[in-house]
């Protein structure tokens, strides 16, 4: 019976508590990115300049679960929250047109015009984007407005006119993916993966967690100058009409967030002894011994109790359960039947992952009673009855405020009172 209830609590699967956290990585993007024509024409006495300059950054968050199981191994599992992933992007571009004069000594530069362009973006989606989840990366795409920069207009000759415009407009592209989870005790590159983690053997068992996600970024800067001339009487044809993508920012890189620090609550299980000894005891006396089984764990310490071995020996009850910095216990009773020793284990199987079996031993040396010859109460054949009193060995001072009332409901045979009878041999 004590095999198979051992068989059932091994099956069984603990868990500690679910530990929610928290993911939050902000970058920087299109960090030193400028584009600048120089001054055109060369030489020229008269010659423009166009600048381009952006800077900008990326925010992301992510919410998940850590869960802690055993007893196969003590295995760490890090689930996201669906729907919590969020990312955002904010980037600026600055676009500058500037004029510069020299003719006969006289210089002259200035800044004519500045144009600022806001790209941003946003999305959500299921963390951790690591392989093996439905969606491995999440892309925020800017296609901007169109901005006017220059417009410009001339008469080639009379009743012929000629009109230059340029507009400006960005277009961005960044991408968000997961990488890995760095643990000690190695990595976690796949959606739901599992790790086994060393017990630490305390109350709590902590654990460094590190996700990391990969950044890829591009931006762009498009440029559609148009030509058109006017004849009057006639009427306006476009000459050109174009786009020029003039590449401003390219990122490809890999992002630590911050540590993540997880506490799981753990039982510890904690025994005054490992070995008792009953001494001698009369054969048809029954002796108790309570063995207290103590939590000095943060979660509840349970498990199954069953004896291994002699018959004499028995154990009440076979589970105990303990709440933290308290304490349950199991009586184990020596009721020998037969002169000798022996022996028995007491086998606990708790939910400590330090701890999964523990066994005590027990051990008892039975003897015969002693006969008494001078018993007053003698019967007409020379006989007597004697009556023995056996007392329980109970009184381990193993309460525990908040604790089980154990003693007072597993004192399997407390207080028995036997009464021996034999009858003198005339």
């Amino acid at each position: 019976m004590i095999l198979l209830l051992i068989g059932l609590a091994q099956a069984q699967e603990f868990s500690s508590e679910a530990q929610h956290f928290v993911l939050e990585d902000t970058v920087e993007l299109y960090n030193s990115s400028e584009f600048s024509t120089g001054w055109v024409p060369s030489g020229s006495p008269l010659a423009v300049q166009f600048q381009i300059a952006s800077e900008g950054g990326a925010w992301v968050g992510m919410e998940g679960d850590g869960n802690l199981t055993w007893p196969d191994a003590l295995t760490l599992q890090l689930l996201g929250e669906v729907g919590s992933g969020e990312i955002l992007v904010d980037a600026e571009l600055a676009a500058v047109t500037s004029l510069r004069f020299d003719v006969a000594g006289y210089s002259w530069e200035q800044e004519l015009d500045r144009r600022g362009i806001t790209v941003q973006g946003e999305g959500t989606f299921d963390p951790f984007l690591l392989t093996g989840s439905a969606l491995d990366r999440v892309s925020v795409e800017f296609e901007g407005n169109r901005t006017q920069l220059i417009d410009y207009s001339f008469q080639v000759f009379t009743g012929v006119n000629l009109t230059f415009n340029v507009d400006m407009g960005p277009d961005a592209l960044t991408t968000f993916e997961g990488q890995h989870w760095w643990t000690e005790e190695g990595a976690i590159a796949e959606e739901g993966a599992l790790i086994d983690l060393e017990p630490q053997g305390l109350p709590v068992q902590t654990t460094d967690t590190t996700f990391v996600g990969r950044w890829q970024s591009t931006l762009d800067l498009v440029l559609n100058p148009t030509f058109a001339v006017c004849v009057d009487l006639i009427g306006c044809w476009d000459l050109v009409d174009i786009d020029i993508p003039i590449p401003l920012a390219f990122d490809d890189f890999e992002s630590e967030f911050e540590p993540t620090y997880l506490e799981f609550p753990l039982p510890v299980l904690e025994l005054p002894a490992l070995e008792y000894d009953f001494g001698e005891v009369e054969i048809g006396a029954a002796v108790n011994q309570q063995v207290a089984i103590r939590n000095i764990g943060e979660l509840n310490l349970e498990g199954a109790a069953g004896l291994l071995g002699s018959p004499f020996f028995t154990s009440f009850p076979d589970y105990f359960l303990a709440a933290p910095y308290t304490e349950d216990g199991v009586v184990v009773t020596f009721a020998p039947e037969e002169p000798g020793r022996f022996s028995a284990t007491l086998v606990l199987e708790s939910n400590d992952p330090m701890a999964p079996l523990t066994e005590i031993s027990f051990t008892g040396l039975a003897i015969d009673p002693e006969a008494d010859d001078t018993d007053g109460n003698a019967g007409a054949d020379g006989g007597g009855v004697r009556p023995t009193v056996i007392q329980s060995e109970v009184g381990c001072g193993c309460g525990t405020t908040g604790a089980p009332a154990w003693p007072g409901l597993l004192g399997l045979g407390a207080g028995l009172l036997v009464m021996v009878r034999r009858r003198r041999e005339e």
